[in-house]
């Protein structure tokens, strides 16, 4: 796949800015998603349904929670970018992620269908990411009233995941593990 430069800190909300640098200067963002989807299936897919289920802290999410946001965020942005792309110039509205995530039910669906959602998704997603020209990858929309480039959405998905993996990492593998 084609390599994507690294979008202008001009081209997405200061919000955002965080996940995009704990990306490699020069990461290759759509091979990046594309192993990212893979090291969440072989994860994932071997954890007992106990760990699926636990929780960090009261009112944390679970894993099954953080895959579903996972999948719910992606949509969003590959929306957010399809728009763009095609000159769509009518501003998006922010998302209220914790009600997405409270509406999803995600802990009463099982892992394998979570996994599958979430692997048809990102592969919808980089199917839209590699027919689009390199004129489309510059245009801007409007998101959450900032202006939004459509190589930013590619670049926050991967900096979003990215930063949820840390989390699944560090607060619940590490915990479950020992």
């Amino acid at each position: 796949m084609k390599k994507l430069a690294r979008p202008a800190e001009t081209e997405y909300a200061l919000y955002y800015h965080s996940f995009l640098q704990s990306l490699e200067e020069d990461c290759h963002v759509l091979n990046t998603l594309k192993q990212q989807m893979l090291d969440i299936e072989k994860t994932l897919l071997n954890l007992p349904e106990t760990s699926l289920q636990f929780s960090y802290a009261p009112g944390k999410w679970t894993i099954r929670d953080i895959l579903q946001h996972l999948i719910d965020c992606e949509r969003v942005f590959i929306y957010r970018a399809m728009r763009f792309s095609r000159k769509d110039t009518t501003p998006l509205p922010f998302f209220d992620e914790n009600e997405f995530a409270l509406q999803a039910n995600a802990n009463v669906k099982p892992i394998r269908k979570l996994i599958k959602e979430y692997k048809t998704t990102r592969l919808a997603s980089l199917a839209f990411f590699s027919n689009l020209t390199t004129a489309q990858w510059k245009l801007k929309g409007i998101a959450g009233s900032t202006p939004t480039s459509v190589r930013a959405c590619a670049w926050i998905l991967c900096g979003h995941e990215r930063h949820h993996w840390k989390v699944i990492q560090e607060k619940y593998l590490s915990i479950l593990s020992s």
